[in-house]
């Protein structure tokens, strides 16, 4: 008998608030007594789940990770239309809902990327990970686009789905700084109406 374990639902609540911490402090300003108080967990409790604190942020990005393109890949009401309308009209409903798992996901990539990107090769490897995870899934949405003919085609696809991440990681940072969610907005516009459309000579 495994004394002191929680049940899956347990662990998953304590995902949840050490995100929320780690937004709100980042991952250095956040203790682990800060979070074992917030998730109301003992340490011997805690060290059932995730070994250390590094693995506890190593595991919030990767269940982050699973629920973002669950959530991606449920979204309902698509409107009528070409892959690309479908995917900007997807890409502002995360930027209204703010909270939902994909919009997270990014903002805490983008966090993370910046204070602990370069830590540690486990943290380096999660990161890079998830990312290359985005961008596969970009990278088809963009191949859908050009073979239907609304989206540029002089580049390749890999190159607009990297495009689009490392604006949309570009914006989030600005997003926060400047509370206002404008900036995503603008980059979605941007994108969408001047830079992926195809070509004319």
């Amino acid at each position: 008998m495994n004394r002191g374990r929680k049940p899956e639902h347990c662990r998953e609540s304590i995902l949840e608030m050490g995100m929320e911490l780690f937004d709100r402090n980042g991952y250095h300003g956040t203790g682990l007594k800060e979070i074992l108080d917030t998730c109301q967990v003992s340490k011997g409790s805690f060290y059932n789940f995730f070994g250390s604190k590094e693995e506890f942020a190593i595991e919030i990005i990767r269940h982050f990770q699973s629920q973002a393109f669950e959530c991606w890949n449920q979204q309902a009401d698509q409107p009528p239309g070409c892959h690309a309308a479908r995917l900007r009209h997807k890409i502002e409903t995360e930027i209204q809902t703010g909270q939902a798992h994909c919009f997270r996901m990014g903002s805490l990539l983008a966090n993370l990327s910046g204070e602990i990107g370069a830590a540690s090769d486990a943290f380096r490897s999660a990161i890079l990970d998830t990312t290359n995870r985005i961008l596969d899934a970009l990278e088809q949405d963009m191949l859908q686009c050009q073979h239907e003919g609304s989206v540029r085609t002089d580049l390749g696809a890999r190159a607009l789905a990297e495009l689009i991440w490392n604006c949309w990681q570009g914006a989030l940072l600005r997003m926060q700084v400047e509370d206002s969610t404008a900036p995503l907005s603008n980059m979605v516009k941007m994108l969408w109406e001047h830079v992926l459309p195809p070509r004319h000579i």
